[in-house]
Parts: structure tokens; sequence; C-alpha cells
């Protein structure tokens, strides 16, 4: 867990802010509970109530918690905004973020593929792909259960790789110099199944986003298909329309 720096580092409100969301998403502070009062919080961290009140701010800015009349300030239920706007990457997109993301391995190998797999990646009967099925883990709660299939044309050894602690995506471009140029992805609602919800470790028939990517290189060739079990609880996807 976080600490205040007072020596140096960003300033006090923001320290705080980044303290609590991380409280937040680790269930410290349950949804629908009372925040702790803004003297309680000063009087714990030594700051005054005003740099409280700055980090509150923050916190409700990005929708965190809320102000009811009469009960105080109520923790909302915490989700993490997705663009659909251009190419995403969950490993990418907290990368340089003060929040700790990590991956587990739930297993990885070698398979014949399947009459789908064959037409969605558009390779012949005897190509082998790697399948690497990982969670996904914001602050150490599991976010997304993610299954990968890989050509091994296309990165072979790839699942000998620390696929724990790097992303596929920027071993794909790095090492196997193969160029993303695009993806092709659709989303949908689905109920979890028993297994799903075991690994991320929610309630039986929770509501969870289904995605299925194809990511493609230059010339529109399939280097991935990505299918994604995404907790609908803790995610929220957003678009601009014009």
């Amino acid at each position: 867990m976080k600490s205040l720096i007072k020596e140096k580092g960003a300033p006090y409100y923001l320290q705080i802010k980044e303290i609590l969301e991380e409280r937040i998403f680790n269930n410290v502070y349950p949804v629908n509970s009372l925040m702790p009062s803004e003297t309680t919080l000063a009087e714990e961290f030594d700051v005054t109530r005003t740099t409280i009140r700055n980090a509150l701010k923050e916190l409700k800015n990005v929708g965190l918690i809320y102000t009811e009349k009469g009960k105080g300030t109520i923790i909302k239920s915490p989700k993490i905004e997705q663009s659909l706007l251009n190419f995403y990457s969950f490993g990418r997109e907290f990368k340089d973020s003060s929040h700790n993301i990590g991956s587990k391995v739930i297993s990885k190998e070698k398979i014949v593929p399947t009459l789908d797999l064959i037409e969605k990646l558009q390779v012949d009967e005897k190509t082998s792909l790697f399948k690497i099925e990982r969670l996904r883990l914001f602050n150490n709660i599991p976010m997304i259960l993610e299954t990968s299939y890989i050509p091994e044309d296309v990165a072979q050894g790839i699942i000998d790789e620390d696929l724990e602690n790097k992303s596929i995506y920027d071993l794909l471009e790095w090492k196997y110099k193969v160029k993303i140029a695009k993806a092709q992805e659709y989303i949908e609602p689905k109920i979890a199944n028993v297994i799903e919800a075991g690994l991320l470790e929610i309630p039986k028939i929770s509501p969870v986003f289904y995605t299925e990517r194809i990511t493609l290189a230059a010339g529109n060739k399939p280097v991935e298909l990505r299918m994604s079990i995404i907790r609908g609880d803790k995610f929220k996807f957003y678009t601009e329309l014009y």
C-alpha cells in the first residue's frame, strides 16, 4: 500500500487521492460504505482539512465517491474507463501509472487449431498455435481473463517468455519485429460461467463483457486472436459520437 511522502514528490492532496483510490480498489473502503470524515483523514495524514477536501474533490471528479446530504461521502463502485477510439492494451495503458499492474499465467501450450481458429487467424490446419491464458491484475485484483492465440510462425517460442511481466504486444513488436497495424474487436455482454467467476473472484452468474479481438499486422495479416472476459463491475467503455 502507498503512503504519504512528505519530504518530496507530488502535492500532498494528489498523493492522498492516490492512497484513497488504492484503498477503494482494494476494497479497504467497500462500495456503498462511508468514507472516513475529513477530520479523521486529516489526523491520519497529518495535513489540513483543506488538503483532504482537495483530495476528495479529485476522487469525486473521477467518479469514485459522491456526497449525500445528511449521510456524508459514499464510496461508489470503482470502474476503469476504457476508450474505444483507438487501439488499447491493458498492460500498456497503465504501464507508467501509479497502479500495480500485473499478470498471472493460468496456462500456456502449443495446440492444433480448430476450424474456428483456422478461419479467424487465416492459417492452415498444419500451423501450430500458441495458446496463452492469463489473468490481468489491477492493484492485485483480477480484472480480465484473457486468452491469446498466436501462430507459431509469427512468434516462435513466445510461450517461453516471461509473460507475467512482459506485454505480448511489446514482445511481438520488439522481439519478433511484427508491426501491429490495427485490430478488429467485437464486444458483447454475457454471464460469467463458474470457472470464469472463480478466476475473476466474482459471484456466479455475474455480468461481464466478452471481447474478441483479431490483431492485424501489415497487409491485414492476423497475428493474434484475443478473447477476454472483463469484469462488468470494474470496467466501462466509452466512445465519442459526431
